[in-house]
């Protein structure tokens, strides 16, 4: 009678190791999906900053040369995103110094949650 080889693989040995590569896999899957969702993210971030970076120079331009000042609210899609921002001048301790508040937010479409960034800055004395 002739041994039986041990060099083959049993049902076992296959099915556990079917199921450690699927486990394994599906955490990666995972990750991969967490880190679109936080460099979408990001992407907001940077897409409100530049978003508030324009308006605050236009705002302070316009505040310098005694010119009307554009409205205090307003909504713009930038790559294909809704962003929303508003401004307030609030006063400050100098009479003559005022304190700039920009506020832009965003719903983030996966999550349903809504995100906002706030911006300060001072306007100096009208010339």
């Amino acid at each position: 009678m002739t041994s039986r080889s041990n060099k083959a693989f049993s049902l076992l040995e296959v099915i556990i190791t079917v199921a450690i590569l699927s486990v394994a896999i599906m955490f990666i899957f995972r990750s991969f999906a967490s880190a679109i969702a936080s460099t979408k993210f990001s992407q907001n971030i940077s897409l409100a900053c530049f978003l508030a970076e324009s308006h605050l120079w236009e705002i302070e331009q316009r505040h310098k040369d005694n010119l009307a000042l554009p409205s205090p609210q307003g909504t713009e899609k930038i790559e294909e995103r809704d962003f929303n921002w508003d401004y307030t001048i609030l006063d400050t301790d100098i009479p003559e110094l005022k304190k700039l508040k920009f506020t832009v937010s965003w719903k983030e479409r996966l999550r349903e949650k809504e995100y906002s960034v706030d911006f300060f800055t001072y306007l100096a004395p009208k010339e």
